[in-house]
This record gives structure tokens, sequence and C-alpha cells, in this order.
């Protein structure tokens, strides 16, 4: 079981939401350094992201790019270590003559709260005609903080104050709860805080800073109620396989599985080992 059920949170809706305007790795690995980037991004050529199905996530996609979402703010060291990813990965491009200097690949640093002195202390300044609560550090950096308690409160920036905590994720979730029922982007993000919410809450060890009073409540609800009615229209059983699937690929041990979907202990074995030969 993951213990960081945020990351999962982040990285998989930032994926579901990106990888149809291009590549999406996650977790991917820096030549040189035994570290991850969180999520890395390269647009594909003949593809433009649309600004009313992303806001601005979509202006975000021109250039490749490297997604860390932090759930707390973050401290300098993590702010070094976000850094040197960067610079590992152009010096590994550049070694392998993939490196584009017209479109270098940009580092963008999600955070729900930063502190003024923390953004004076990077020489960090807003973003020149982007929206408020966006920074951008020395310009060779290519690197950019996004402060989402900041954000204007606009649709323009839901999704990554999906990313925020407390009443501002609150609100995002209540915007995505009101979109039309047929937007496919509502079912992805209420499938993925749902999940969240009973990774968390079956976590037997939940980092202090993870909060336990979920925001989301209604959106568990939704969704169950979407799980209820596509069930009886698909058969309840594919869509509580669907459920187990999903939980898996969270980190969550196959008998947490079996307890929150209702399935039996072997049944979760037989669907995990066919689901690895499905993918074989």
């Amino acid at each position: 079981m993951t213990r960081h059920p945020f990351d999962q949170l982040a990285k998989q809706l930032l994926e579901q939401l990106l990888l149809p305007c291009g590549d999406v790795e996650i977790s991917k690995e820096v030549p040189g350094e035994p570290h991850f980037i969180d999520l890395y991004f390269s647009p594909q050529t003949n593809v433009t992201p649309d600004p009313q199905t992303l806001g601005i996530l979509a202006a975000m996609l021109q250039s490749p790019g490297l997604f860390e979402p932090f759930r707390n703010p973050p401290s300098v060291e993590d702010m070094e270590s976000c850094l040197l990813k960067r610079l590992w990965l152009v010096s590994s491009l550049r070694r392998r003559g993939t490196f584009n200097p017209n479109h270098p690949p940009l580092l963008w640093i999600i955070a729900p709260t930063v502190s003024q002195n923390f953004l004076n202390s990077f020489s960090a300044v807003k973003k020149e005609n982007w929206l408020s609560g966006i920074y951008e550090l020395a310009p060779a950096l290519k690197a950019i903080i996004i402060v989402v308690h900041q954000l204007p409160k606009t649709s323009e920036t839901l999704w990554l104050r999906l990313l925020g905590k407390g009443r501002v994720q609150q609100q995002a979730v209540e915007e995505v709860i009101a979109l039309p029922e047929e937007d496919s982007r509502r079912a992805i993000a209420l499938r993925l805080l749902s999940i969240w919410k009973v990774t968390v809450e079956m976590s037997p060890e939940i980092p202090e800073e993870e909060e336990l009073t979920m925001p989301i409540p209604q959106a568990f609800l939704e969704w169950e109620n979407q799980v209820e009615q596509r069930g009886r229209k698909e058969g309840q059983k594919e869509a509580i396989r669907t459920i187990a699937l999903n939980l898996m690929q969270t980190g969550m041990s196959l008998s947490q599985v079996s307890e929150v979907t209702g399935l039996s202990l072997e049944e979760v074995q037989n669907l995990q080992a066919d689901h690895k030969e499905s993918n074989q």
C-alpha cells in the first residue's frame, strides 16, 4: 500500500488529462541519479491541447514538461531535488542528441501554498501574461511554481485546484460534480477522488500530513451512484470487477480489495491473474 495516496491521485489525474495530448510517463527515472520524475509529458506534434477541456493545462503542454505535485508546501530540499531532476534530464537529452532548444522541458512544481519569503528565496516572480498564482524562477532554470490556493476560482483552473487542500479542493470537487454527467472528465475525476478516499481510509499508516477528514464525501457518493447505475445496465458484477482492478492499481492489498468490493479473495486473485495475462 502506498504511503502517499495524494501522489497517486495527482499522477493519475494528470495522466488522464494529458494523455490525449501526448505521451505520459509516471515515475520516469532520471539518468545518473536514483530519483524519479513524478510525471513526464511529451507533446505530440499533431495534437493541439484544447483550452476548453483542459483550461490552463493546455498552455502548460506546449513543451515537454516535468510535473511535480506536492500535497504540502515544498521545502528548500524539495525544490533542489526537482531542479536537479530537470538538470539531469536535460543533460541526458543532450547526450542522446534529442534536446530541442526551442522546446526545452519545463519544470512545473504544483503546491497548495508557499510563503512569499520562499518565493523570494528562489527569485520567483509572477509569470508574465499568466494567471495569478503562477511564478517563474530565473529564466535559465525553466522552472515554474504554481501556488494552487492563489489561482483564480474559474473553470480555467479547475483541474489544478483539485490538487489543492481543504476548502480550495472542496470547491473544485463541487465544480466537478456540477459538470454534465456525459462529460468524461467528470467520471474520471470522481473515480480517482473516490479511490483516493478509499485508499486513505484503508491504509494502516497514514502520514500525519494526510488529511483524515477527506473533503470529498459527496464525490464518493456520486461515484457510487454512477457505479450502481452502470451496474444495473451492464451487470453489477462487471462494475465491481472494474472497481477491484482500479483499487489494485493504487497498491491496495488483495485482501483489502476483497473487503472493500465484497469479492472473495479467490475472485480477486483470479482477476489479478487474468489482468496480468491480458497485458502480456
